[in-house]
């Protein structure tokens, strides 16, 4: 290697290596820019909403604890009503356990003014002698039920809230009750955890508070740094700014977040700075790849022919002088091709690696979202229920704390007394009604009604309490006067002797039950889901297809169907796009109870990192590779060119002219069953890139497979390749279906090499027959994997395999009715291309014709011979072809001599005219040889010579060398047999000399030397 091109190749790795770090900086900083830009605005999305999210939080709050409150407000004061109004008050112990257990509190108690307990239903801790207790004594003051009181002393395990309503000037009524009920509907609607839970930013990113006081953390997904100190966990105080973006250190987690102050709190809507890692590193990394892979194949090919032209030389006119400069033609052609492929596949590659992750990335986070929305679909509809439950059994105390007191005291049976009960158990209406149904007294403006007898009436179910049923309660509906929706709970009336001669109903407005709900219905939950900058979340009920909730309320309650939306679509585990009123979105949806729910994105805001991240990358390669190619095609004009040697006759490569007159290299036909492969010196220029594709083929299909295997290890759980080989998402034609065939085909592949290996070596260590079953099966195995990844792939695109097979026996049919020689001709041209019998720009022999293979169609192949003219032969048709694939063809002369002529001397007369013949003819490129005796006919002995020349030289070669021999023999009276009656004396023929014999067998010998690897030996019947 000249020192000129160890320069040359020291510049291009130079350049080489800078192009990849230029193109792997600027390919980190923009991702991670484009991603920060993307999390930025989300993050702030989220936090314009969050302040308006918390507001409504304490609301909730404040009204649960308002209603909580109420209700034992309301049960203190029914007892303190039965104390007033003769309803069988009795201060003492066993009144106050009855009264436990009609109330359904935790306790009991009549306590003086002075705080002393005169009866209760069982101890407690508290002494409301104390000033804590002050609150309840202004009952005494104002005569209304008095504001909870809340004791807490975990050291004590005391916890309770107490509720007082007053009796008479000297005692008052107290309800003490554990307040975990109204503790759990706070956490699950109105604290900071309820808020932030559901918020998430991209895949993994979340929201936690910090203490504006004391930097404690107040809120975090990992419950364990809950109350943790926030500067101690690394976040420094700087950046806890109202709006400031910063990378944090949270408990050694990397962070970048932004900070929104409301109120006493910090809220820092963070993402990982892994989660921009993974997805980051991997597309950085695929295009890295596929740029380092061109590059390389460019630069080497440059390098492998450069080097060919130092060791055997290059024809000048393969140079044209520019300038200084003089451009290599050979060099420069393809290394622009090579550099155009690389650049549109460097281009595509980064193209399909921001598409892929973008989706990728977007269905994992979507798929989470809509799991955590199932989730939290079910903890409400399970909340739901228990509300409805509550107020339920919360109603139906109120009822029977009425029909206590109308039991004990049937006189307050009346519209005054009514109201006043009312008003205590803090309810709208009560009716009562006699044994026959028909009502007694109420404080509402009904009057004359009786309880319906017709099944279908809403009345009708509370005759049940006539008969003796316990209680009914009904849920909430129009009433049958006023159309209100109202909720009605009864409970049956007894005489003194128990027995039931009437009822009790109360009617309630369930307007604090339905504002509560609302709180937990799939509208709320949904609504305060949020995705990206864009995105939301949306149901469809099973039921009916119609949209249970969208952001658009126009579009509530009508038929997902009809707006764009398909039956298939309608179900849970779909992720792919679709079509709501024109407007495409990427979702994934699962499955609820009662509804199909969806969380989407826009494709725009999705796709938006694409183009600009392409354009750059594909900016940059298009540098490189100019400058790559200048330095390939180019040189200064005083290098020297060193002829083109001759071609070896043997040499394995050799080059063929192809149908669109380009010259090209190829192996040999003989050579291609040679088992060994090429030595790297022997390779030309052309094999050597191929090999260095091969190689960088391999390593990437490795690479795909180590990735597949290991990937729980590599990427952990819920990485990108988990998710598209988990198969979520929709079988069809889209990023993911194609991304899963290259890794399953990587797979297949990698496994089937190391199979076929491992088949070669036992070959190796077998005999024949052995030798002979594995390389069978190895056949076999190759054809196998072909057609199950065939199949395969095919499947995940989403086309119907039992279709598939049911067409496959159609076809079987179609074949035998008519098709079979097409079928036959398309299979026989797939296993052509497959087993590789020949190629374009062979020289192949079918039968009694030979020529140049043009054409490998799908049905035919088409073959021309020296004469230009065309055969189109069927490929089920092309049967025991001989490849005759060489640098040089042949052209041969079978000549017959007389059994008299002396053989000897007719070889020293060929020895002396042979030399002479290639004179007079310049076709030959060797030659002539004299191949000897290939037949001893019937009338004569019959010889042969050959000579090499081009393919398409043979035929006119033939009929020279049938001339010139015709001309020798003349000139020395041999004669050619010929059909003939003979009147005469034969001739004499002349005998060789001694001298002549010894030559002559000199020149056989000679002969037979320098054409053993020439001829046409093969169409010699007689071999």
């Amino acid at each position: 290697m000249s020192r000129k091109l160890k320069v040359k190749i020291a510049v291009l790795v130079l350049v080489a290596a800078a192009s990849m770090a230029v193109m792997g900086v600027l390919l980190s900083m923009m991702q991670t820019e484009l991603s920060l830009d993307g999390y930025a605005s989300e993050m702030q999305q989220e936090s314009d909403a969050l302040e308006g999210l918390l507001t409504l939080a304490d609301e909730g709050v404040e009204q649960n604890t308002v209603t909580f409150d109420e209700i034992y407000q309301s049960k203190a004061a029914s007892v303190a009503f039965m104390a007033n109004n003769d309803a069988g008050f009795a201060a003492t112990d066993a009144k106050m356990v009855e009264y436990q257990d009609l109330l359904g509190v935790d306790n009991v108690l009549v306590v003086s003014r002075d705080g002393s307990i005169v009866a209760k239903a069982q101890d407690t801790p508290a002494n409301f002698a104390y000033a804590r207790f002050n609150q309840l004594r202004t009952v005494f003051d104002d005569g209304k039920p008095s504001a909870a009181v809340e004791v807490e002393l975990p050291e004590q395990n005391w916890l309770m809230r107490y509720y007082a309503a007053r009796i008479d000037d000297g005692s008052m009524v107290v309800v003490e009750q554990g307040p975990e009920e109204l503790r759990q509907l706070v956490e699950d609607t109105g604290l900071t955890k309820s808020v932030l839970k559901d918020i998430a930013i991209g895949q993994h990113g979340y929201v936690f508070a910090v203490s504006a006081q004391d930097y404690l953390v107040e809120y975090h997904p990992n419950d364990h740094l809950v109350g943790t100190d926030a500067i101690d966990g690394g976040i420094d105080v700087a950046d806890l700014e109202d709006g400031s973006l910063a990378w944090m250190e949270l408990a050694g987690e990397s962070l970048y977040g932004q900070v929104s102050k409301i109120g006493d709190t910090y809220y820092i809507a963070a993402v990982p700075e892994s989660d921009m890692a993974a997805t980051r590193n991997i597309t950085v990394g695929v295009i890295l790849f596929i740029f380092f892979a061109v590059m390389a194949v460019v630069i080497m090919y440059g390098i492998f022919v450069m080097r060919e032209d130092e060791r055997e030389g290059r024809d000048p006119e393969d140079y044209r002088a520019v300038g200084p400069l003089r451009y290599n033609k050979v060099v420069g052609r393809k290394a622009a091709v090579l550099s155009f492929v690389g650049f549109l596949a460097v281009l595509g590659v980064s193209f399909y690696m921001q598409t892929l992750f973008a989706l990728s990335s977007q269905s994992v986070a979507n798929n989470e979202r809509a799991a955590e929305v199932v989730e939290t679909t079910q903890r409400t509809q399970a909340r739901m229920d228990e509300l409805v439950s509550q107020y339920d059994e919360r109603y139906l105390g109120k009822v029977r704390v009425a029909g206590y007191i109308l039991d004990q005291n049937p006189s307050l049976a009346n519209r005054d007394d009514l109201q006043r009960l009312a008003d205590v158990l803090m309810i709208q209406y009560v009716f009562t009604y006699d044994g026959n149904g028909v009502m007694t007294a109420t404080n509402s403006s009904y009057a004359n009604f009786t309880l319906s007898e017709d099944p279908e009436d809403q009345s009708s179910e509370f005759r049940k309490l006539l008969q003796g049923a316990d209680s009914v309660v009904q849920e909430a509906q129009p009433d049958e006067i006023s159309g209100q929706l109202r909720q009605y709970i009864g409970v049956p009336l007894h005489d003194e002797a128990g027995t039931v001669n009437g009822a009790v109903q109360i009617g309630i407005r369930t307007t604090r039950l339905e504002n509560l709900l609302e709180t937990v219905t799939v509208d709320s939950v949904l609504g305060g889901v949020k995705v990206g900058s864009e995105g939301f979340a949306f149901a469809v009920s099973k039921d009916d297809r119609t949209f249970a909730y969208f952001p658009d309320q126009r579009l509530v309650g009508k038929d997902a169907l009809e707006h764009g939306m398909t039956e298939n679509q309608l179900k849970g585990g779909y992720c792919d796009y679709l079509t709501v009123e024109g407007t495409t979105y990427y979702v994934s949806s699962a499955e609820a109870e009662n509804y199909f729910l969806y969380v989407a994105d826009t494709e725009g805001e999705l796709m938006a990192e694409r183009v600009p991240l392409t354009v750059a990358t594909g900016g940059v390669a298009l540098v490189c590779l100019v400058v790559i190619f200048l330095l390939l095609a180019f040189e200064p004009r005083g290098s020297v060119t060193v002829a083109k040697a001759p071609v070896e006759a043997d040499a394995r490569m050799i080059d063929v002219k192809m149908p669109s007159g380009r010259v090209a290299k190829t192996e040999s036909a003989a050579s291609r069953w040679i088992a060994r492969s090429f030595k790297w010196g022997e390779k030309t220029a052309e094999q050597k890139t191929a090999t260095v594709v091969r190689w960088l083929v391999g390593v990437f299909v490795i690479a795909v497979f180590a990735a597949v295997v290991f990937r729980e290890s590599i990427f952990g759980q819920g990485s990108i390749f988990s998710y598209i080989l988990g198969g979520n998402w929709e079988r069809g034609v889209n990023v993911f279906a194609l991304t899963a065939c290259i890794m399953f085909v990587c797979v297949a592949l990698t496994v089937v090499a190391l199979v076929q290996k491992l088949l070669n070596l036992l070959a190796t260590v077998l005999g024949a027959r052995g030798e002979t079953v594995c390389r069978l099966l190895g056949s076999f195995i190759k054809y196998a994997t072909i057609i199950g990844m065939a199949y395969y792939c095919l499947m995940l695109v989403g086309v119907d395999t039992t279709t598939l097979l049911a067409s496959a026996g159609i076809l079987s049919i179609a074949i035998s009715f008519g098709a079979k020689e097409l079928v036959s001709d398309i299979l026989s041209g797939l296993f052509i291309i497959f087993e590789g019998e020949f190629r374009v720009g062979d020289i192949i022999k079918v039968g009694d014709w030979r020529g140049t293979v043009v054409e490998i169609g799908v049905r035919t192949t088409k073959v021309e011979d020296g004469s230009q003219n065309i055969k189109v032969i069927r490929n089920s048709d092309i049967s025991n072809v001989i490849n005759m694939t060489k640098e040089t063809s042949y052209a041969s002369c079978d000549v017959g001599i007389e059994y008299g002529e002396s053989l000897e001397r007719v070889e020293n007369i060929l020895s002396k005219e042979l030399p002479n013949i290639r004179k007079r003819l310049p076709a030959i490129i060797d030659g002539p040889f004299y191949k000897g005796v290939v037949e001893l006919g019937d009338n004569s002995v019959t010889i042969r010579i050959v000579v090499q020349c081009s393919e398409s030289d043979r035929l006119q070669l033939e009929r020279d060398l049938n001339r010139e021999m015709k001309l020798i023999f003349d000139k020395y009276d041999i004669s050619i047999p010929f059909p003939q009656v003979v009147i005469n004396q034969p001739t004499e023929f002349k005998k060789a000399t001694a001298a002549e014999q010894r030559s002559a067998d000199q020149f056989n010998a000679q002969q037979k030397a320098a054409a053993r690897e020439l001829g046409n030996d093969e169409d010699d019947e007689t071999r």
